[in-house]
């Protein structure tokens, strides 16, 4: 019996194990289901965009190069410093270096060098240089900004088109249920001999044509979300599902004025801001160049010594004794430099005046297109109040056809009319929706030069 016992526990063990592996294995699965059925929302979008877009990176990596240029201008400020030795090998007739007189044996010298030198006046070309780098890093750090806005427009505009996509899938989707429910009751009707066989048929071909444009949708969905995918450098073979966000009721607030929102957003958007940077580096650029009319100083000091084969002393002695020490001082005046220095500053002089003039032309830009999304917005706003009123009254058109067709006082034609009517309502005040959204959202980002909103 007892062995019987200890073989039963055994079983036991081995099945609860076996049964504690397959537990797992269900669990992970079941984790990896679920995280392939992640929903993807707008702001999670975004923020997966920002991580791997591929140009706003380059961006990030101009900035960086543009930090190392700025740094290294700083760093010519300080005196430079050299080391250096060179080995020589004389044959033919040549100078002895231990008696300096003419020799045409083999000699060979070895000298040393440490030698530094700084500019201690250069019409401060360094120090506007710095000035100018310092200000295309700021110029560079706002350029990323406009990138990354960009991208955050780009993102904003496909997720909302493949919402848009997806419930009109979903519309067409309701069309075919509807259809084929009427199909169904209307051959039940046909069977026990009420109505004629071609009412059915009438509505067959009413629900195979709702069919078709289901298929068109959801191509057309598919479409878009794959873009999205493209966009955000998703596996375009990765499982994808977006949130349809809860617009079912909107707030209708629209008023917008368009001279206020300006007014906010050429002080706080990086396109504006980029260009001003630009401009102040394009005066110290001009800055460098009149510079270059200025006389310079410079000072300079050394240490040489070296050795000679030929010489009785030691190599360290003759290291030491033959030492030279060396200090200069001296000023350069430029005088005429084939006109390159006038005529670099005459070029930086146009450039000065190119960079006003784009940011005038950014700034009109701009009032165009705060104009252009505010009219936008009331257009938006416009069709909503229509499409509502329009929906309310399809609604109820449908609702009537359809209690006349199952009493016999409609024709399938009438059904097909206001059911058509009915969904193309649902779609002109689901696109109203969505555009509003849109741009109330754009017209935010330009009242606050953020997307914060979003988050």
């Amino acid at each position: 019996m007892s062995k019987v016992i200890i073989g039963s526990n055994n079983y036991l063990r081995i099945n609860l194990s076996v049964f504690i592996f397959l537990f797992m294995i269900l669990i992970l699965n079941t984790s990896k289901f679920a995280k392939s059925q992640e929903i993807w929302s707008l702001t999670k979008c975004i923020n997966y965009a920002l991580e791997n877009n591929i140009d706003l990176n380059i961006m990030n990596n101009e900035v960086s190069k543009q930090k190392i240029t700025f740094l290294e201008s700083k760093a010519k400020l300080l005196p430079d410093l050299n080391l250096g030795s060179v080995i020589n090998s004389n044959f033919g007739r040549n100078i002895d270096g231990s008696t300096n007189n003419i020799t045409y044996n083999q000699t060979i010298t070895n000298n040393y060098w440490i030698n530094s030198s700084v500019n201690i006046f250069q019409g401060l070309v360094k120090q506007n240089t710095i000035r100018y780098n310092k200000l295309l890093l700021s110029a560079t750090n706002e350029e990323a900004m406009v990138v990354k806005n960009k991208l955050y427009m780009s993102v904003i505009t496909a997720y909302y088109t493949a919402i848009y996509c997806t419930e009109i899938k979903n519309v067409a989707l309701n069309q075919v249920n509807l259809s084929e429910m009427q199909y169904n009751r209307m051959q039940k009707l046909v069977d026990i001999g009420k109505e004629y066989p071609i009412s059915s048929q009438d509505f067959k071909s009413q629900w195979a044509s709702d069919k078709l444009s289901l298929t068109l949708a959801e191509n057309n969905m598919n479409k878009y979300l794959l873009e999205l995918k493209q966009l955000l450098r998703i596996n375009a073979i990765q499982d994808f599902k977006i949130d349809t966000l809860n617009i079912a009721n909107i707030e209708i607030n629209c008023l917008e004025n368009i001279d206020s929102i300006y007014k906010v957003a050429v002080n706080v958007l990086p396109e504006i801001k980029r260009q001003e940077y630009l401009l102040s580096a394009s005066k110290k650029e001009l800055a460098v160049a009149k510079g270059g009319v200025l006389p310079q100083i410079y000072l300079s000091a050394g240490i040489y010594t070296n050795y000679f084969d030929g010489d009785k002393l030691a190599y360290a002695n003759q290291l030491t004794n033959n030492q030279n020490q060396q200090i200069n001082m001296g000023i350069v005046i430029p005088i005429f430099n084939q006109a390159s220095v006038y005529s670099n500053i005459k070029r930086n002089q146009i450039a000065v005046s190119d960079r006003k003039y784009e940011i005038e032309n950014q700034k009109n830009n701009l009032y165009t297109e705060i104009l252009k999304a505010v009219d936008e917005l009331h257009s938006a706003e416009n069709e909503y109040k229509s499409s509502a009123e329009l929906l309310e009254y399809s609604e109820l058109t449908f609702q009537n056809i359809t209690k006349k067709i199952e009493t016999g006082l409609a024709s399938t034609t009438d059904y097909e009319v206001a059911k058509q009517r009915f969904m193309t309502a649902k779609v002109a005040l689901l696109k109203a929706k969505l555009l509003y959204v849109m741009h109330k959202q754009i017209l935010e980002f330009y009242k606050t030069g953020n997307w914060n909103h979003l988050i």
